[in-house]
């Protein structure tokens, strides 16, 4: 195959033809190669160029890949024999692969629509495949193998693609994360505090500048104050801070930096220009930004990290994901007959919320007796008859959280083409087999994390900053995933899990804050500044040209969060992120960074 223009280069042999263009950080991509195979690693890959030589001789001559996931990092790994071609996914889905099969041959990448140029397809975005994300962003099975191309397939967090010689392909999961059965919780708090610990101490221990993210939340705290633990200078930390419209973390962060001389403390202050709506604009890279809405106060906050030097920047992101149990959680304590337990959680998880006891209880028990086929079934019934009200806490005691009045924007056409989606993905659930309710909704928790932080490192590019996000290495999240959703909760205990693995490392008082930070103000008034802009674009939606999306109904639900009443604000951000996308999508490849691999057959 020619080279495809002047700006790639290429990079490893000849065992297929493979180019690499634009910017890639230090260390972003690295390559190990020895005589009878060739080993890419694409992403945040912290082990020693020694431990990968040596894994590297390991898996070419017993075949197990194992060794390949389990190093420091969250990444895409890549081994390349003369006979195949296997890639392995990080479990959080952080560093995607993508493929196309062709008639002897597949090309593979790290961007779809390079793939999809490669491949010689016309890049179309796949419709339904953005309808599914934007309304049901926490069902996985329905987007695998999909992508937000036509034609181009997606391998998503913990699967593994081999490619043999012919050309054929084969997907598999190489890590279901499924619980332990004989594993405890405490086994899991000392799974944890080895694996955090490594996380952010290779991070630590690779040189250049550190900083970290210090919102005076549990994750980010734990995460600075064990880099802080491990360095031999002082370590920036960052709390942003909107004084007309707080998130109650300055106060913690304050509270919490004087614990160590070593944390020197920086906050960004906000104002009306970095409200959430503000100066919209299109995502790096060629993926939807879901988390579009906050993008100016992320540009603020990624301005003044770069400020003090460029280098590695550590944030908590994750840690939401993996040590809050979501409300699914309930059913497991039915599941397994602990329903002492139960009554007592129901009791708690209703009376903070002012829910019906009663109606938690049931919701919990009905859900421990639903099967993910059957839970399927129901979201195409709920999607083709729309309920025309908000959701609430109990209606994410599901596979699931339930979506809610969102579901109005969709035209009646649509309604029946993502329900047929949903009906179709029945089929799809070998993946997650062994998976109860309440994992399932922290796995897709975990994926949606690992989304958001690969947009994250996109738009951060720019400044020089390299977000790095311990709580998704592989190691960490085996560990916080070896014991089931319910047994990682305790009652009245806020992440009862990280408290017990760091006991010692990191001072106990950051354990008493039981809250989180809340955006919601500068949502509102962010949208009620940007209004007029906003109806302009609502007015304007590329969906509603595809007859997909009623821009009427979008436009009600806009009103209301400008009239501070309560709506589906996460699945308009969603939708604003699809609709930059598509009206940029067909900008110039040129500004995207990526790779291309074409495995051609060798028969």
């Amino acid at each position: 195959m020619p080279r495809p223009d002047a700006r790639c280069r290429p990079s490893w042999g000849d065992l297929v033809s493979q180019w690499v263009s634009g910017s890639w950080r230090p260390g972003e991509l690295r390559v190990v190669s020895r005589d009878d195979g060739l080993l890419i690693v694409a992403g945040q890959c912290l082990a020693t160029s020694a431990r990968m030589r040596a894994d590297l001789d390991k898996v070419l001559r017993s075949g197990d890949l194992t060794s390949l996931t389990c190093w420091p990092g969250s990444y895409l790994a890549i081994l390349v024999r003369e006979d195949s071609l296997t890639a392995l996914v990080d479990l959080a889905g952080q560093y995607p692969l993508y493929y196309c099969e062709g008639k002897g041959e597949t090309v593979i990448g790290t961007r779809p629509r390079g793939v999809a140029e490669v491949a010689k397809m016309r890049p179309q975005p796949d419709v339904l495949t953005l309808l599914a994300q934007v309304f049901c962003p926490a069902v996985p099975p329905l987007t695998e193998p999909r992508s937000v191309y036509s034609g181009v397939s997606r391998l998503g967090g913990g699967q593994a693609l081999r490619v043999s010689a012919t050309g054929s392909c084969s997907v598999w999961t190489y890590d279901r994360l499924v619980p332990h059965p004989d594993a405890h919780f405490d086994d899991a708090a000392t799974a944890l505090r080895a694996a955090l610990s490594e996380a952010v101490n290779a991070r630590v221990d690779s040189g250049g500048h550190l900083t970290a993210d210090f919102s005076g939340g549990l994750d980010s705290s734990s995460v600075a104050f064990l880099a802080s633990g491990r360095l031999n200078r002082p370590l920036d930390v960052f709390t942003y801070h909107n004084p007309d419209s707080p998130a109650d973390d300055l106060v913690h962060a304050e509270r919490y930096v004087s614990l160590d001389e070593r944390l020197r403390h920086v906050v960004v202050h906000g104002s009306e220009d970095t409200l959430s709506y503000q100066s919209l604009s299109a995502a790096h890279g060629d993926l939807p930004d879901f988390a579009v809405a906050a993008s100016a106060r992320t540009r603020t906050r990624l301005a003044r990290v770069a400020e003090t030097g460029r280098g590695i920047h550590l944030d908590g992101d994750g840690g939401d994901a993996l040590l809050v149990p979501p409300p699914a959680y309930l059913a497991g304590l039915a599941q397994v007959g602990a329903f002492g337990r139960l009554v007592d959680e129901c009791r708690l998880q209703a009376k903070a919320r002012r829910l019906s006891r009663a109606d938690v209880m049931a919701r919990s028990v009905r859900l421990s007796l639903t099967s993910l086929e059957r839970a399927l079934r129901r979201l195409a019934l709920r999607i083709e008859r729309p309920l025309d009200r908000n959701t609430q806490w109990s209606d994410a005691i599901g596979w699931w959280p339930e979506p809610g009045a969102e579901l109005a924007w969709l035209t009646e056409q649509a309604r029946i083409e993502l329900a047929e989606l949903v009906r179709a993905a029945t089929a799809n659930v070998e993946p997650y087999e062994g998976l109860a309710a309440g994992d399932f909704a922290a796995l897709g928790e975990l994926r949606a994390a690992g989304a958001f932080h690969r947009q994250l490192g996109e738009n951060a590019r720019e400044f020089g900053v390299w977000p790095h996000a311990p709580f998704l290495d592989n190691n960490v999240i085996r560990a916080c995933l070896l014991v089931p959703a319910h047994e990682r909760a305790r009652k009245g205990a806020f992440k009862p899990l990280l408290r017990q693995a760091l006991s010692g490392l990191v001072p106990g008082e950051i354990f008493s804050r039981t809250t989180k930070g809340s955006y919601t103000i500068e949502d509102y008034r962010g949208a009620k500044r940007a209004a007029a802009s906003l109806r302009r674009r609502v007015a304007t939606l590329k969906l509603a040209e595809q007859r997909v999306i009623d821009p009427v109904a979008v436009r009600g639900s806009l009103d209301a969060i400008v009239a501070r009443v309560r709506a589906p604000v996460p699945a308009l951000n969603r939708l604003l992120g699809v609709d930059l996308w598509l009206q940029t999508s067909h900008r110039d490849e040129e500004t995207v960074r990526g790779s291309v691999v074409r495995a051609e057959s060798c028969s």
